[in-house]
């Protein structure tokens, strides 16, 4: 009789891609050396593969396994750090000999905060999860700014061999992350004339043998004035330089994105009307499009409001109003087509709410029309097939979300709408993955979190370790479905009726204070960035200020590899939670609710860090009932 540690690999294969947790297959791999074996060099990869199919990751399977299902479970349980973020005192001005920064005395000058726009990414620097550099940029009205964070083994030895002085402090972080802060800000940049309207940051691979990585970082960033400029920055050096400078002819550019191809193009939203289309890389300083169209005919109403690239031949724009808010062209070596590949429109898309053009606030205009603001391709899947950029995301004026597929004849294929907040439009949006995505509302500074639930996209529940109970985080309690054959309320829950939920990035306590408060609690959300799908950070971007969050349970006793490092532990574990996570006192404390009835609505919130209240089944221990809290 085979027994199963002398099956060959190729059917090893497929009994580990039933397995559920990340867990089972440790166990199995301590059975004996040749399943050890055989888990170390296949068994992981296929478990990676097999449980988060849409989710790219570096070979580092191991560690990708521990990651992910870490990442998993935090936002199972809601599980996040949040903070807001800005540069320290000890920021790189550039251009040499321009103006002091202007981020801390921004908010006294202006009626208005900045609208922030994020861009970031992250980069491997070794042969092991932890060891990667991460970019992020944003704009701050007419400034750019732009951190740079070195994490992993690398760190850790700058940490170990830098001497300790006053300094260190604002070069390293609690998880020993070394991070450099860079401001870009000519002196002619006006505030609100000159404000930053667009970022990109170029990846690594798309960097060519002309413009090889030399620890440089380049940047396309468009303004307000009509500026669309190629930005060369180095921190090393201190030096900056515009590499490339676009023309538009002085025309606002209101959106611009970076094609996805080693021959990368340029697209820009210019004005109301114009789609424009340039090559990143030219031998010339000054670059004029090589096509451009008008999306809106002359004399309609409606102005562009965004563009992104589906793939490396596929364009797509959100405009409005109009009773098709979505173009999709094709580009080839002549340019844009002069027609559109498919249109996307309000007829069989459930638009019933309020139009961009109504007339009052007491009904429902009849015209059909409405906006578009963000586009979001999600990305594919090993178990669900497709081509890339066939299936995206777009937030409408209606405050709906709606699920694209260039495959199907249908205006869209699915939609996700939260059921209390359902009126406030949606500025931007965050898929990660097939899973999840994150919506930024337009009011109350509120972030919704849903549940993709489509093909190829959840596979992993991290409520399989759990064991059997009746505990409930619902009030009323969901009954469980009569001969479900589903072993109780708890999995049931957590598994099988997942929900939806917002959050407000309002905080409570000083970090209030700290956001510039007022304004910031009714911002709208402008603008989301994650550096990838198996990053445990997010960025959001309210009014004046940019929120980092970090998907991480402060009671995980294994956390993501990233945060291994950081103090010593004490004899306190209060003191040791409130070390590694919150030595600044500046963690926020957040409410949230999920998207329930009206009636069945429950608000919660959070503890301070280090306080165990939690009483909430399944949830990060952080969460408590919100009445009566404060």
């Amino acid at each position: 009789m085979t027994v199963l540690s002398e099956l060959p690999f190729e059917l090893l294969t497929q009994i580990v891609s039933h397995i559920p947790t990340a867990q089972s297959l440790l166990h199995l791999s301590s059975t004996c050396q040749r399943l050890h074996e055989y888990a170390e060099r296949e068994g992981y990869r296929v478990f990676v593969q097999s449980r988060f199919p849409s989710t790219n990751t570096p070979p580092y399977w191991k560690d990708a396994a521990h990651a992910l299902t870490t990442l998993s479970r935090a936002w199972d349980r809601k599980a996040f750090i949040a903070r807001g973020i800005g540069p320290s005192d000890r920021a790189v001005r550039l251009p040499r000999g321009s103006h002091p920064p202007d981020y801390g005395r921004r908010q006294r000058r202006q009626t208005m905060g900045y609208q922030p726009v994020i861009d970031s990414y992250e980069d491997w620097t070794a042969d092991n999860w932890s060891s990667r550099k991460e970019v992020l940029a944003w704009g701050a009205g007419a400034e750019l700014v732009v951190r740079l964070k070195t994490m992993g083994d690398r760190a850790e030895q700058m940490w170990q061999f830098e001497s300790i002085d006053r300094e260190r402090p604002e070069e390293f972080d609690q998880h020993h992350h070394k991070t450099r802060w860079l401001t870009y800000k000519e002196n002619k940049h006006l505030e609100g004339r000159d404000d930053i309207t667009s970022v990109s940051l170029l990846r690594p691979w798309q960097r060519t043998r002309q413009h090889p990585s030399t620890g440089k970082k380049e940047v396309v960033v468009g303004r307000a004035s009509g500026e669309l400029d190629l930005l060369t920055l180095s921190a090393s050096d201190e030096q900056s330089y515009v590499t490339t400078r676009y023309i538009t002819e002085g025309r606002l550019v209101r959106s611009a994105n970076i094609s996805p191809s080693q021959d990368t193009l340029l697209a820009a939203c210019l004005s109301d009307t114009a789609l424009a289309l340039y090559p990143l890389r030219s031998p010339d300083p000054e670059v004029l499009p090589v096509s451009e169209i008008s999306v809106i005919p002359s004399g309609k109403p409606g102005r562009t409001w965004s563009t992104r690239f589906l793939t490396h031949d596929r364009l797509a724009v959100g405009f409005g109003p109009s009773i098709e808010p979505i173009h999709v062209y094709s580009l080839s070596s002549d340019g844009i087509s002069s027609e559109p590949l498919r249109k996307f429109g309000t007829a069989g898309a459930d638009v019933k709410l309020f139009g961009d053009d109504r007339v009052d606030t007491t009904g429902c205009t009849t015209s059909g029309t409405s906006s578009v603001y963000p586009i979001a391709p999600i990305a594919t899947s090993s178990q669900a097939g497709g081509m890339e950029g066939d299936i995206f995301l777009s937030g409408w004026y209606d405050g709906v979300v709606r699920l694209h597929d260039m495959r199907s004849p249908s205006s869209c294929t699915a939609t996700y709408q939260d059921s209390i907040d359902n009126f406030s439009a949606i500025y931007s949006l965050l898929p990660l993955g097939r899973e999840r995505f994150i919506a930024g509302g337009a009011r109350h500074a509120i972030m919704k979190v849903f549940d993709l639930r489509m093909a190829g996209g959840k596979a992993y529940y991290s409520v399989d370790l759990a064991p059997c109970s009746e505990a409930t985080s619902r009030n009323p309690p969901t009954p469980l479905p009569h001969d479900s054959g589903i072993c109780c309320n708890f999995h049931y829950e957590h598994k099988y009726d997942r929900r939806d939920w917002n959050l407000f990035l309002n905080p409570r306590g000083p970090a209030f204070y700290r956001l510039g408060a007022r304004r910031s609690s009714e911002s709208p959300v402008y603008s989301l960035s994650s550096p990838s799908a198996c990053s445990p950070t997010i960025f959001a971007g309210i009014e004046n200020n940019i929120v980092q969050f970090d998907i991480v349970s402060m009671m995980d006793k294994h956390p993501d590899p990233v945060f291994k490092y950081g103090p010593k532990k004490t004899l306190s574990a209060d003191t040791d939670v409130r070390r590694k996570w919150d030595p600044g006192e500046d963690v926020m404390r957040l409410a949230m609710y999920e998207q329930v009835p009206m009636g069945a609505m429950r608000l919660r919130v959070q503890a301070s860090v280090g306080d165990l209240d939690g009483c909430v089944p399944g949830w990060d221990e952080r969460w408590v009932d919100g009445r009566g809290y404060y």
